[in-house]
């Protein structure tokens, strides 16, 4: 589904989605097609709901026009080892 569909079936929501197309441009991750797994009431549902959003799974505001991530790298562990 596109992301103006998801805006049009859900105005003004916070929902969970999974990520099924996107590109990376500019150091941003550009979803284009996502899965809605479903809405939530509330901004206070959203930030519990964020610690079960693994792999491609997220949630995003409807109120936003596109769905743009910046890409933040993840630092090495493995160098701070002695």
């Amino acid at each position: 589904m596109r992301w103006a569909e998801v805006r049009e079936l859900f105005p003004d929501k916070f929902v969970v989605l999974e990520n099924l197309k996107s590109h990376t441009q500019d150091g941003h991750l550009h979803v284009e097609k996502v899965a809605v797994i479903r809405p939530l009431a509330d901004g206070k549902e959203a930030v519990k709901g964020m610690r079960n959003c693994t792999g491609d799974r997220f949630i995003y505001h409807t109120s936003k026009d596109a769905i743009e991530m910046p890409i933040r790298p993840m630092p090495n562990l493995l160098s701070n080892i002695q």
